[in-house]
């Protein structure tokens, strides 16, 4: 019940202050302009990021400070709380200032070595029929992949209104579930924070959006995601179900990934931003915008329960073996 209550308080403080980052934003003209890429009609505010990363840092601190029993690795925690931070003021430079994309790349890189450092990270990959993989020294390498995957595949996905949003509370839903089965508490706290955020900030953001997240949204709440997904399926300390977390974050991860095949094939930088990605497509076919949104999260509705579904027959089998083992 207790954390419950730090869902609504995130929540709350996200529902609150988006109107202020909303007249921040216009305040310094941080807006996103209709051009070739984009679906929207008009200048449109952004930054809207800076609610969901307050909501969920006050929360958590709050959190910490009221209930550290909760929090049972506070390095892993403040590392987090650390690297969402910094990614928030890269994406907000970036909302502003349009930077290079190798330098975000490169702060990316070290943000995800710092967090794989303090305990975020794939040791050994369980895989499909009870199989192990040991990474070794490949194991900071594959965990700096797949953070720095998770946060451009979030921030490619964000393009229609409500539906970067939509997914992440999907995903944080899904690893509530999970991670109550397999014990991670730290999880299921950021999840319940993180939820709160952003319910609060989609309220705003739904179609018509009167505010966009940016890059200060998209960056953190990647970086949120993919460390989320990590640990959810984590049955020992560096041991992880690889494909729940594969599952959970399916979606966008296809999309980045059909993108980056799709501009090498035209000799163009994978990150160049283009109008081929999934929802694009589905407004095309004649889909509303709101619908190709709704469609695309439900679709991740799908992805997430069977993660689910997948962890609860791994985690049964693993108790039978358990139990069997002398």
């Amino acid at each position: 019940m207790q954390l419950w209550l730090y869902f609504f308080l995130s929540l709350a403080i996200a529902l609150a202050i988006t109107p202020l980052v909303r007249f921040l934003a216009m305040r310094y003209s941080i807006y996103a302009y209709p051009n070739h890429r984009t679906v929207h009609q008009g200048a449109v505010p952004k930054w809207g990021g800076g609610s969901i990363v307050v909501a969920f840092v006050i929360s958590a601190l709050f959190l910490y400070w009221q209930s550290p029993q909760l929090i049972e690795k506070s390095l892993m925690l403040l590392s987090l709380l650390f690297g969402t931070i910094i990614l928030f003021i890269l994406g907000s430079f970036d909302d502003k200032y349009d930077l290079n994309c190798n330098l975000k790349l490169t702060v990316e890189l070290i943000v995800a070595l710092a967090v794989a450092v303090s305990g975020w990270r794939f040791e050994t990959l369980l895989l499909p029929g009870f199989a192990e993989l040991s990474l070794g020294y490949f194991s900071y390498p594959f965990t700096m992949l797949w953070i720095v995957g998770v946060i451009n595949a979030v921030n490619m996905v964000d393009g229609l209104d409500g539906l970067a949003s939509g997914i992440a509370l999907v995903v944080a839903l899904v690893c509530i579930g999970i991670s109550a089965m397999f014990g991670n508490q730290l999880v299921i706290v950021i999840s319940m924070l993180l939820a709160g955020a952003v319910l609060g900030f989609l309220r705003y953001n739904i179609n018509p959006a009167s505010i966009f997240m940016g890059d200060s949204g998209s960056l953190p709440l990647g970086f949120i995601l993919a460390l989320l997904s990590l640990h959810t399926a984590t049955m020992a300390p560096g041991r992880v179900a690889i494909m729940v977390p594969l599952l959970l974050l399916g979606l966008p991860l296809t999309d980045t990934t059909l993108a980056i095949i799709r501009r090498l094939r035209r000799g163009i930088h994978p990150f160049h931003a283009d109008r081929e990605h999934i929802h694009h497509r589905l407004v095309r076919l004649g889909l509303s915008q709101p619908g190709a949104a709704l469609f695309m999260v439900g679709l991740s509705l799908i992805f997430g329960i069977l993660a689910f579904l997948l962890a609860q027959g791994m985690h049964t089998d693993f108790k039978f073996l358990g139990q069997l083992l002398p």
